[in-house]
């Protein structure tokens, strides 16, 4: 798999080297088709990543309560970096910084109960 990222990726840097040249406003679309066909081949390696939650539930070692914020933590931070990687490379570095601001807020949010499930923890011992 990574090897076809890695070809694809050169091959979409390649192909808007020369289109920057000839069609800049042709180049900007071929390098979003290049970071989607990359972030589809990518996702087929959450896949393996959402199996072992699933394993770790199943074997009671961590309840969903936890799992579920912590699956929807990594989604909301990969699609934020991709969509802000997008902005930015297409020229809009305010609409980026803006789309990593929003998504450092979402996790925050989400990753808000299993912080205070941590802090009750922590009081518990003590």
């Amino acid at each position: 798999m990574l090897i076809k990222i890695i070809g694809i990726g050169v091959c979409t840097i390649i192909i808007n080297i020369v289109l920057k040249q000839y069609k800049p406003e042709i180049a900007v679309i071929s390098n979003i088709c290049g970071a989607l066909i990359i972030f589809t081949l990518s996702m087929s390696g959450i896949n393996d990543i959402i199996g072992e939650f699933v394993n770790l539930h199943n074997q009671g070692n961590i309840s969903l309560d936890i799992i579920n914020p912590i699956m929807k933590v990594i989604g909301v931070g990969y699609i934020t970096e991709f969509t802000s990687d997008l902005a930015e490379d297409s020229g809009n570095k305010l609409i980026a910084s803006k789309i990593l601001l929003g998504g450092k807020i979402a996790i925050c949010t989400l990753a808000f109960p299993i912080i205070k499930k941590l802090i009750s923890a922590i009081f518990s011992l003590i």
